[in-house]
């Protein structure tokens, strides 16, 4: 599941090839955009597929930590470079918001294919 992931992130590298030969005034914005949910989707997907490895329900727990985990992540994250750096504010909202629900809805895939996986299994072995 993680080399779909790996697509992803190739995939979201090349989109942010794009915006940045379409707007390279903003490439610090779109890059920073970009590398917030790239980052925590590796160490997500990292821990998601640790987890599915032992057993269906350590991937919801995992899932409902990494939850939390995120909001707090994403809330310093986009508070420290409005702080911290001068930059404008909507490309780095643009590409933020747009590779964040892109990622996550791989997530959302990747996750769906786990949960398949494990009820097949948890069916084989309670037969």
């Amino acid at each position: 599941e993680m080399k779909l992931f790996l697509y992803g992130v190739i995939s979201s590298v090349g989109i942010l090839g794009i915006a940045g030969w379409i707007f390279p005034m903003y490439l610090l914005e779109l890059f920073l955009g970009w590398s917030g949910p790239i980052v925590a989707g590796f160490i997500s997907q990292y821990f998601v597929t640790q987890a599915a490895k032992k057993d269906p329900y350590s991937v919801t727990k995992t899932l409902t930590k990494g939850f939390a985990l995120k909001m707090v992540f994403y809330g310093l994250y986009i508070i420290i470079f409005f702080k911290l750096y001068s930059f404008k504010p909507i490309p780095f909202l643009c590409s933020f918001s747009g590779f964040f629900l892109g990622l996550h809805a791989l997530e959302a895939v990747i996750i769906k294919g786990f949960s398949k996986s494990g009820e097949s299994q948890y069916q084989l072995q309670n037969n």
